[in-house]
């Protein structure tokens, strides 16, 4: 396409799949320097894409408004291509708004599926979610560099460490035990701890604060809005977390990221990018993947892929550098 004037991205939710938006819209934006680029999301995650600073509009999403009235809206505008980078029902009601030319990712279900209940995996060569979103851009020109999320916001660095302990699902949640031995790790080397998530991780995060001193530790989950976490977390020298919309948005603002990942695997597409972030997983169980975006057991009843890994683990990637 040589004539593009608007271009709309369809992402919806959530906060992690949002974060990994950044790497095209920010190619788009380099392509096309006078484009009007606009981005409808959720309103409750429209902060985020704001912070991206390649687009042109952030338009928020709110189901109580009516889908059909937005896609109404949106129809006014009259764009020349549209990425649906969510392909769900909602999604594709959006994207039906006669633009000229309509991409829509794929989003490999099928050999998800396959990967997770017969352990088929096709999935071995396949490009991260990021890769998958640039793949559907191919027409307009622009490509996947390699290039990690970035979200620029200013804070002055501190020695704090973030914990996050929570994730939306509970197999994707490293024992609290361990997220406490990490803290009293860190505090012990003179760290700041804060405890950081959503406001019903709450619970989640005073488990770990009654476990400390009470002048180093702080249980800031539901504290901040998610337009002034960012902020937050960059301030921070280090971040613990979970496979969680946290460990994407601790990385996107340059903190150094360890995460433990439990259920999940690389080939699900959602591995951090970049020399900043780190993944320690245990390898070795034949279960892996149990599921694509969480579950609230264990299917086999042992919990390995989380229980395995230990203390020394996470520590020794600290210490590594």
């Amino acid at each position: 396409m040589h004539t593009v004037q608007k271009i709309l991205i369809i992402r919806l939710s959530s906060l992690g799949d949002i974060i990994l938006t950044e790497p095209i819209a920010r190619a788009l934006r380099a392509k096309y320097p006078d484009a009007q680029i606009d981005f409808v999301v959720k309103k409750e995650f429209a902060p985020i894409p704001a912070l991206f600073g390649s687009l042109s509009n952030v338009i928020p999403f709110d189901l109580e408004n009516g889908l059909h009235a937005i896609r109404e809206r949106l129809r006014t505008e009259q764009y020349d291509c549209i990425l649906d980078l969510h392909n769900n029902f909602r999604s594709s009601v959006l994207r039906k708004i006669g633009a000229k030319k309509v991409f829509v990712i794929n989003k490999r279900t099928f050999a998800r599926w396959l990967l997770v209940k017969f352990k088929i995996n096709l999935l071995k060569q396949a490009s991260d979610i990021i890769g998958r979103y640039f793949e559907i851009a191919k027409h307009l020109g622009v490509i996947d560099n390699g290039s990690a999320p970035r979200i620029i916001v200013n804070a002055t660095k501190e020695k704090k460490a973030a914990i996050c302990p929570g994730a939306k699902h509970w197999n994707k949640r490293w024992l609290v035990e361990n997220f406490v031995k990490i803290a009293k790790r860190l505090s012990s080397q003179g760290y700041a701890i804060e405890v950081h998530g959503a406001k019903e991780e709450f619970d989640l995060g005073e488990q770990i604060v009654n476990a400390l001193p009470s002048a180093t530790v702080k249980n800031l989950c539901g504290a901040f809005t998610l337009a002034e976490l960012p902020q937050k977390l960059t301030a921070c020298e280090l971040a613990i977390t979970n496979d969680s919309g946290l460990m994407h948005l601790a990385n996107a603002v340059g903190v150094r990221t360890i995460s433990i990942f439990g259920p999940t695997v690389r080939e699900l597409g959602f591995y951090p990018r970049g020399a900043n972030a780190t993944v320690i997983e245990n390898i070795e169980l034949d279960c892996r993947p149990c599921t694509t975006i969480g579950r609230e057991d264990c299917p086999k009843g042992h919990f390995k892929c989380m229980k395995e890994i230990s203390i020394e683990m996470v520590v020794g990637e600290i210490e590594r550098r």
